[in-house]
């Protein structure tokens, strides 16, 4: 992370996002000003790791879904495309939907999704 953002101050920007009190496109934005560029999340844990130019953060793992050996990309798309839902209500849909992993990239505004079996759905992220 930039020099000024802790892994204390990171935890407060996660806490916001999950219980509600920012949107999606706020967190991401808290999420660019700390000088976070990309995060990645493990959808079967939900361990995220942020990552800005010259460093990474790890979260600890928050739960324990079973990933859905089917990948149904309609599914998937009604998933993501509600990102009104709480965070872990979130994974556990994809999760359903055969999402294993995701990639938000902060600066391109896109997010990538990944299936079991290699499948991949690309979302341009609306700001």
């Amino acid at each position: 992370m930039n020099d000024n953002l802790t892994e204390k101050e990171l935890h407060k920007i996660i806490e916001r996002r999950s219980t509600g009190k920012t949107s999606f496109v706020e967190f991401l934005d808290e999420l660019a000003n700390s000088g976070v560029t990309e995060y990645d999340i493990d959808v079967a844990t939900g361990e995220a790791t942020y990552k800005s130019e010259h460093s990474e953060l790890k979260t600890d793992p928050q739960v324990d879904f079973v990933i859905s050996k089917d990948f149904d990309r309609d599914q998937a798309l009604q998933v993501i495309g509600n990102m009104t839902i709480p965070f872990l209500d979130f994974l556990r849909e994809i999760a359903n939907a055969g999402i294993k992993t995701y990639n938000v990239n902060i600066n391109e505004k896109r997010a990538i999704y990944l299936g079991m079996n290699g499948e991949q759905i690309v979302e341009q992220l609306q700001t």
